[in-house]
């Protein structure tokens, strides 16, 4: 049977991957002109983790992996230490989780999909239409597909779940805060750290590939365009004009510049939706059940759910009426459990008030005491 793809992030290739091993003609199609660089390093953790394994993976993303470091200096608003923070006091599912840099998970998981998948980069969808004899697929280009199934793992802003399921209103729920990231520059050292101010954090990290700069703040949804990258700068820039401490003027100069790589600035969303699946059509990953940036399990999530979902269409030998109630069945508990696990993140990443950053503060101490004793 004939799939088409949209979307060639960790989705899309998890997909790509496991439709065309169990026998089906797949072609991918990513409206970038290759895979999309940058971005925070991104956890296989729980359930990806057998994921990965089936697909034969999981040795190349251990090689790969980032090697946990010190726990990082907790800053306040002046640049002083407050407090140490590592992710592995909270944030580990099993002994088993892995941290990698996300471009060396994409290049890992394009590596394992078979030379015959068919990739169109510089490409999207125009219009769907759907039938009980496929689904006829209008390439912006005017290039046309007829498909037994189309996947939708183009991510948050869905251009797909647009077509087949309705507007993102609908589905895209605002999570309470902005994430923007930005490669720094490699020709000064930068101190690794997190500077936490009410509603507000920035921080320097080893993202993998070299440092890497973060922002999270809690605001309510402002109006902007995805696509318009240079208002997205303005905006990153005034919720850290907040601060002018630590490293964070220089910080502002890299999320600005022009010609800064890595730059990625997007809500902090969740998408919820009765059914990840209408006629032939299935949204996956972000496009179908993100579960926000601060829940840790959004590549899981798309790995795990491209397996599911390729595995059952399958045996209902692509019969979606078969197929569609036993795929919520085997996914729904894990998409909840996920996505609940986001309101644990932002009381921990970005306390929204004084009181509750000096409790989490304290919190953090409580844990390094602890791990100290346990070491």
């Amino acid at each position: 049977m004939n799939v088409l793809i949209s979307g060639a992030s960790m989705a899309g290739l998890s997909a790509a991957h496991w439709f065309a091993r169990l026998g089906h003609k797949v072609t991918v199609i990513e409206r970038s002109n290759g895979l999309r660089p940058g971005g925070a390093p991104i956890d296989v953790r729980g359930h990806a983790i057998g994921t990965a394994e089936r697909m034969g993976i999981l040795p190349q993303i251990l090689a790969e992996r980032v090697v946990p470091g010190e726990p990082s200096p907790i800053l306040d608003g002046t640049g002083a230490q407050v407090a140490t923070f590592d992710m592995r006091w909270f944030g580990n599912q099993t002994d088993d989780d892995v941290e990698i840099s996300r471009d060396r998970l994409n290049l890992i998981l394009r590596r394992s999909i078979p030379q015959d998948v068919e990739f169109h980069f510089s490409s999207s969808i125009a219009s769907l239409q759907d039938s009980d004899a496929g689904v006829d697929v209008t390439l912006a280009d005017g290039t046309q597909h007829h498909c037994d199934l189309v996947v939708g793992a183009d991510g948050l802003h869905s251009n797909v779940r647009r077509l087949a399921f309705g507007p993102e209103r609908d589905y895209v729920k605002h999570f309470g805060h902005y994430v923007a990231l930005v490669d720094l520059p490699k020709d000064r050292t930068w101190q690794r750290a997190m500077l936490n101010v009410p509603g507000l954090k920035i921080s320097v990290r080893d993202s993998g590939d070299g440092p890497q700069g973060m922002m999270i703040v809690a605001s309510e949804e402002v109006d902007y365009d995805f696509r318009d990258i240079e208002s997205q700068r303005r905006l990153v820039d005034r919720f850290m004009s907040r601060v002018d401490a630590w490293q964070v003027p220089q910080m502002r100069a890299a999320f600005t510049a022009p010609d800064a790589e890595g730059f990625y600035f997007d809500s902090v969303s969740q998408t919820r939706m009765p059914s990840w699946i209408n006629g032939k059509v299935a949204v996956i990953g972000d496009a179908g059940h993100c579960a926000a940036l601060l829940s840790g399990l959004g590549t899981t999530l798309a790995m795990v759910s491209a397996e599911i979902l390729a595995t059952t269409w399958t045996e209902c030998d692509g019969q979606m009426a078969q197929a569609s109630p036993l795929y919520h069945e085997r996914l729904r508990p894990y998409v909840e459990h996920c996505q609940q696990f986001a309101t644990v993140g932002a009381p921990l990443m970005v306390p929204a008030t004084q009181e509750a950053l000096d409790e989490r503060n304290q919190n953090l101490r409580d844990c390094a005491a602890k791990f100290a004793e346990t070491a």
